[in-house]
């Protein structure tokens, strides 16, 4: 521990600027996908900057490959996953599919979960981000925000070409993570009130070879392999703190996909937590292969085809704003005279001490709502939040992380980022949010 404690100084130096934009989007996951499209098609320039090679973050480097049900989510996420099908990677879930991600009772109205193949996902996002005239940066990382009273007016990023600026009329923090908002300084909240503790991470990953109809039967005579699981178990094969296994079956014959593996007690914040925690990861990928090899129908044949480049971080810092979303929020299914974004899945949390996931939701048929509030830093006036750290408790978190809804999200901190932009605004805080939704609803967005 010593030596993380030493410090050295970094002699003062002049940055170059890389690029300069209207609207300047960190993060190029479903949030910063959604944000930056909205922004460019509302007429600014916008410039997106991703850490990994691809666009689509926890959809693509991570390997969700599965989209929870959507029925209160269009617009931009709706056109995405057309894009996606019509290139022949979508496999819809149907609800009477027991092992199927599905809306625990929740209905289905407009827009059913399923699989997508993320390396279709990959190139439909970097069509569209072209198509856009987005400017788009891969292998950049968040070093520093410059920030003058309530305007952050660069952000600092190093890549191999070394260490840059950025600047924007505009910026969008879509990391996941609230980096540029943790960088300048915002106020964030960390893990749930009784303990600080937050869901854990998992490393998704891919097996090929399998007999799919064997493993359907099996799937469909135990729905999430719960008793198979059990039985392992018992017998000593399993050690993973989870109660289940959540599996799915890719567009791509013999493939399916596994979101099973459990790390708990690490912060997707600290290098040293992600780093053990991908050591972790892989080795329970190994762990539950074996199990589906030896216990599951249809498996014995099966090989581990790949696993995410990234772990799968559930929950992070919260960004402090203008409003707290909070789980009366989602269960009472409470509606927003600035509300941006619909959505109806439930408070999901994944135990961060262990086996079990609770689970309560808004009431049948009904659907929560996300104000703009939210996606507003605390004293700055030119920074939106586009990702699942907006303004939040652990417990409305758990609901609103969701793919579908963090992209209407997105959306709508792109479309009001353009807005203020081309109004010459003096920044987020004087946007008329009548006109905000108007303009969402006359794109596409449901709310």
């Amino acid at each position: 521990m010593e030596s993380l404690e030493r410090t050295f100084s970094e002699p003062a130096r002049r940055l170059p600027v890389l690029d300069h934009a209207d609207v300047l989007v960190i993060g190029g996951g479903p949030g910063g996908v959604g944000a930056a499209l909205a922004a460019a098609r509302n007429g600014a320039r916008t410039v997106v900057v991703e850490r990994f090679g691809a666009f689509g973050g926890t959809w693509t480097s991570g390997l969700l490959s599965s989209i929870m049900p959507f029925p209160f989510v269009r617009g931009l996420f709706s056109e995405i996953l057309g894009e996606v099908a019509e290139a022949g990677g979508w496999r819809r879930s149907e609800t009477e599919d027991p092992y199927a991600p599905g809306p625990h009772g929740h209905p289905d109205t407009h827009g059913h979960g399923g699989i997508y193949d993320a390396e279709v996902m990959k190139s439909v996002l970097d069509r569209m981000i072209v198509e856009a005239g987005i400017t788009p940066y891969f292998f950049l990382h968040v070093a520093g925000v410059i920030r003058e009273g309530e305007r952050i007016e660069g952000v600092v990023v190093e890549s191999k070409q070394g260490r840059h600026v950025l600047t924007a009329d505009y910026f969008i923090d879509a990391s996941g993570d609230g980096d540029v908002c943790h960088q300048a300084g915002i106020p964030v909240d960390y893990g749930r009130s009784e303990d600080g503790k937050v869901q854990p991470m998992t490393l998704i990953f891919k097996m090929d070879g399998v007999d799919d109809a064997r493993a359907e039967e099996h799937c469909r005579r135990d729905p999430r392999l719960a008793s198979t699981w059990q039985r392992a178990k018992r017998d000593g094969a399993v050690t993973i703190p989870r109660e289940n296994v959540l599996l799915s079956r890719s567009p791509v014959k013999g493939q399916w996909v596994f979101n099973t593996t459990r790390i708990l007690g690490k912060n997707g914040t600290r290098v040293r937590d992600v780093t053990e925690a991908m050591i972790e990861g892989r080795r329970q990928v190994f762990e539950v292969a074996a199990f589906m090899k030896q216990y599951v129908d249809g498996f014995r044949e099966a090989r581990v085809s790949e696993t995410a480049g990234h772990i799968g971080v559930r929950e992070s810092r919260r960004v402090l704003g203008d409003y707290t979303l909070t789980a009366d929020d989602i269960v009472q299914a409470n509606a927003f005279d600035d509300a941006i974004a619909r959505g109806n899945w439930y408070v999901d949390i994944h135990n961060p001490a262990g086996e079990g996931t609770r689970t309560v939701g808004p009431p049948e048929g009904r659907f929560y709502e996300i104000p703009f509030r939210s996606l507003r830093p605390r004293g700055v006036n030119n920074l939106l939040v586009a990702s699942r750290c907006i303004d939040s408790t652990h417990e409305a978190h758990a609901a609103v992380r969701i793919t579908p809804q963090v992209v209407a999200i997105g959306q709508a901190a792109g479309t009001a980022a353009a807005l203020c932009y081309g109004k010459k605004l003096e920044g987020i805080r004087n946007l008329d949010t009548s006109l905000l939704r108007k303009t969402l609803r006359d794109q596409g967005a449901f709310i």
